[in-house]
């Protein structure tokens, strides 16, 4: 099994998935330098024949190639079931629901808001856009401490991989204010306290 990308980019996810599972896998360095052109580039011909979208992170798995980082998260917590992976298709369900909220609701004005608090050198900083992605957050962020208040984890009292898929699209979410929704806030750390996560937060050099 190879997880090709940066631990700083979406990659990220299926890493911590990998960890979660106790998969043995070589991580293979590949990142977007110099447009993906860099000695590990995205871009170079060789990487193209695993995903020719130019884009990271991708999974070589016995012969089987995956691109786009939840799909990827999905076929391995069901591939390699230990616990993540839901026994009724009702929660089958609700994996992809979350997870596709993940990407379809959170992921775009998470990063907005980190981009332009953290990410960006201050002076390419707009706080106007900011402002604007936590206005977007405001609703959804609300929803999920309410759906948090009912259980621990998003699924009942045990972690999976809606948990999994979630929390670490919400990397950025660490750094917010959650004051006002706190059920986020002891869900967030629970789900990053585990051993699996502090493994993959390390490659990022946190």
């Amino acid at each position: 099994m190879r997880i090709y990308g940066t631990a700083l980019s979406r990659a990220f996810r299926p890493l911590w998935m990998a960890e979660e599972l106790g998969l043995q896998y070589e991580h293979v360095p590949t990142d977007t330098a110099d447009g993906g052109l860099g000695p590990n580039g995205c871009r170079n011909p060789e990487f193209l024949k695993i995903n020719p979208n130019g884009k990271i992170p991708a999974l070589e798995d016995n012969g089987a190639v995956l691109w786009e980082s939840m799909a990827i998260n999905l076929y391995l917590a069901r591939k390699y079931n230990k616990g993540l992976w839901p026994a009724s298709v009702e929660d089958e369900g609700r994996v992809y629901q979350w997870t596709l909220w993940a990407v379809t609701t959170m992921e775009a004005p998470l990063f907005d808001w980190s981009r332009h608090t953290a990410i960006l050198p201050e002076d390419k900083r707009d706080p106007a856009v900011a402002a604007e992605a936590l206005k977007k957050l405001s609703v959804p962020l609300d929803l999920l401490d309410k759906a948090l208040a009912q259980s621990p984890y998003l699924l009942g009292d045990k972690f999976t991989a809606a948990d999994l898929n979630l929390a670490a699209a919400m990397l950025r979410a660490r750094k917010m204010d959650l004051a006002a929704q706190p059920h986020i806030a002891q869900w967030l750390k629970r789900c990053y306290e585990r051993p699996a996560a502090k493994r993959a937060l390390a490659m990022r050099g946190e």
